[in-house]
């Protein structure tokens, strides 16, 4: 089964955090989820309650902090233009008229001020209407100001008395002003909180209704993955799902069908397009421990039912008593083992690709048996099912030496080199000296730029830790030759056919130039 990721977030994060697998950060996912399935809905509950008990706190103290500032602002307000006036009023340096005049104005017109401050840090630009109101309280208290001034300064004699009844006068009008001034301010506090209580209950009402749908989702979630967990049958079916489609991958134009529920058919069987091809059935696996020998017996049991050529793959685990490749052929019949494949394409398209070629084969013998009477013995047919396996593991070696011989022939033409010729383009200036870039181990091989250079020092023949690690492997290939001889024979032909291959090319390459 293939899972295309196309979220560039993802994607990106992947890219730059190379050092993590996708697959086994799947796994580290799928085990907290299973981890915090039996108490998810308690933690994610808990957690939204404490965020909304925290909020409504914030906002009552908010409130409360609002109403005692104002409070405390007008006071003090209130306290600093009544200690002004007294000063005003018992200064034996002013005598004028004029004078007291005008210091009464600027105590008034700052007491305006402070107020109007006060005001427009309290109330929002929105309140228009409640705006409007505190404005017309603040311009009245200012006219009954102006007035008790103006008497003020009409009184000829002044005795202490007279000032204490004016200075109790304006006491009462700032008073009644303050009063005049909270009412509508509390009113605007007192339906905010209103507002605020019903949106609280929105977002109670709202909650309510998200944690009866977390409890549906949590107890969806747990009933799947404990099912996933505890059920073999729902994690086959998984299983089988992700064969499925890597077959039809391989074969999209041929018939696949899941008869794992009917009797002695294993789990998939495909019918091929081509008719000159056989149908294959696939038994799958997906086990922690080792597939059993009843599992296999069973196997082979539907495969001569249906008489149709099978491919056993265990997906995680090995088979018992089967080797990797193992090719049984009874009765005809074509028995191939695929042990820990872990959804690789090409192991599964190589089974498909010897049952295509065997059954070919096995056909072409028996046409010849009924022309010609000659029979083939059960231990020469072993034979060649071996043969035909050995044959698979060397093509795949010779893939990987292929692959080899290619990276060290890249190496080599890396390496040649014209080292005088280069030097004296760079005294002219024709060329750029790369003299920087050049490896300090072995002083031979020079790069473009810093990133080959780093990539050569990593597999540069006189770096000490490649020396090391080449002792390692040449000693661990020795205990390996040692125990396997039969194995250091067929490396050595491998080593010794490819020199001649490549010399023949090489003087065809030659012969094509001269011509």
């Amino acid at each position: 089964n293939c899972i295309k990721i196309t979220d560039e977030t993802i994607v990106s994060y992947y890219k730059e955090n190379t050092n993590l697998d996708i697959v086994t950060m799947n796994h580290i996912f799928i085990e907290i989820l299973k981890s915090l399935s039996s108490n998810l809905s308690d933690t994610i509950n808990t957690s939204i309650s404490s965020k909304v008990l925290s909020m409504v706190t914030d906002i009552h103290s908010n409130l409360n902090s609002v109403k005692s500032d104002i409070i405390i602002r007008f006071h003090e307000s209130k306290k600093e233009y009544i200690e002004e006036i007294k000063n005003i009023m018992n200064s034996s340096i002013l005598t004028n008229n004029e004078k007291i005049n005008t210091f009464m104005e600027k105590s008034n017109d700052l007491l305006l001020t402070k107020t109007t401050l006060i005001i427009n840090d309290i109330v929002p630009k929105s309140q228009e209407k409640n705006y409007v109101q505190i404005e017309n309280c603040i311009k009245s208290f200012s006219s009954s100001i102006m007035q008790d001034t103006t008497k003020l300064l009409e009184l000829s004699n002044k005795d202490n008395n007279q000032n204490d009844a004016i200075m109790q006068n304006i006491d009462l009008q700032l008073s009644k002003m303050i009063t005049t001034i909270q009412q509508p301010i509390f009113s605007f506090i007192q339906s905010s909180e209103e507002r605020t209580n019903s949106g609280i209950q929105q977002i109670k009402d709202s909650f309510t209704m998200q944690q009866t749908m977390q409890q549906k989702l949590t107890g969806e979630l747990c009933e799947f993955l404990n099912k996933y967990k505890n059920n073999s049958s729902s994690k086959g079916n998984v299983s089988e799902a992700e064969l499925y489609y890597i077959l039809q991958s391989i074969m999209p134009s041929d018939e696949i069908i899941k008869v794992g529920n009917d009797t002695a058919t294993c789990d998939l069987r495909v019918n091929r397009m081509d008719k000159t091809k056989p149908s294959i059935l696939f038994e799958n696996k997906d086990y922690g421990r080792s597939v059993t020998t009843d599992e296999v017996k069973k196997f082979e049991r539907d495969i001569q039912t249906q008489k149709i050529h099978g491919v056993f793959v265990s997906q995680k685990s090995p088979i018992t008593f089967k080797n990797d490749f193992q090719i049984d052929i009874i009765n005809g019949l074509i028995h191939i083992y695929i042990p820990n494949a872990d959804y690789n394409i090409s192991k599964i398209k190589i089974a498909i690709d010897i049952i295509d070629s065997l059954s070919f084969k096995l056909l072409s013998l028996n046409c010849d048996n009924d022309e010609s009477e000659y029979t083939i013995s059960k231990e020469d047919m072993e034979e060649i099912s071996e043969e035909y396996r050995v044959f698979i593991s060397q093509k795949m070696q010779m893939m990987d030496t292929i692959k080899m011989v290619t990276k060290q022939l890249v190496d080599k033409l890396e390496d040649i080199q014209l080292p005088k010729l280069k030097k004296m383009f760079v005294r002219f200036g024709n060329i750029e000296n790369d003299n920087d870039f050049k490896c300090s181990l072995c002083n031979c091989w020079s790069g473009k730029n810093k990133a080959s250079l780093a990539a050569h020092i990593r597999n540069c023949k006189s770096n000490p830790k490649n020396k090391e690690t080449l002792e390692v492997i040449i000693e661990e290939k020795l205990n390996i030759v040692i125990e396997q001889p039969d194995n250091l024979v067929i490396q050595t032909n491998i080593l010794e056919t490819e020199p001649k291959a490549k010399s023949e090319k090489i003087k065809k390459v030659k012969s094509k130039l001269s011509s």
